[in-house]
């Protein structure tokens, strides 16, 4: 009886700023970046029912941790992930 799961990108969506007037250090002045994951899930015993079964999962991702904050650190996302953020966010 064990459960393991899959994950993959399903997209990404990248989302303009919301405060061209906001400090440089405010994820306001700053686009925003939502992925959206495919979690496939494997069982096997009592859970091999559950082979195949898909679960979604969204991810919300700002420039800073916080307003003022240190860097949100998106180094174990999925390399097409990275590839954005580091791009809108350079």
């Amino acid at each position: 009886m064990a459960i393991t799961s899959k994950q993959k990108v399903q997209r990404i969506e990248v989302y303009p700023l919301t405060d061209d007037s906001a400090a440089d250090t405010a994820n306001a002045k700053h686009p925003t970046v939502m992925v959206c994951y495919e979690n496939v899930l494997t069982g096997t015993g009592a859970d091999a029912h559950l082979n195949g079964t898909v679960a979604n999962e969204n991810k919300h991702l700002s420039k800073f941790v916080e307003d003022g904050g240190a860097a949100t650190d998106y180094s174990g996302e999925e390399a097409l992930v990275k590839t954005v953020c580091a791009a809108i966010w350079a």
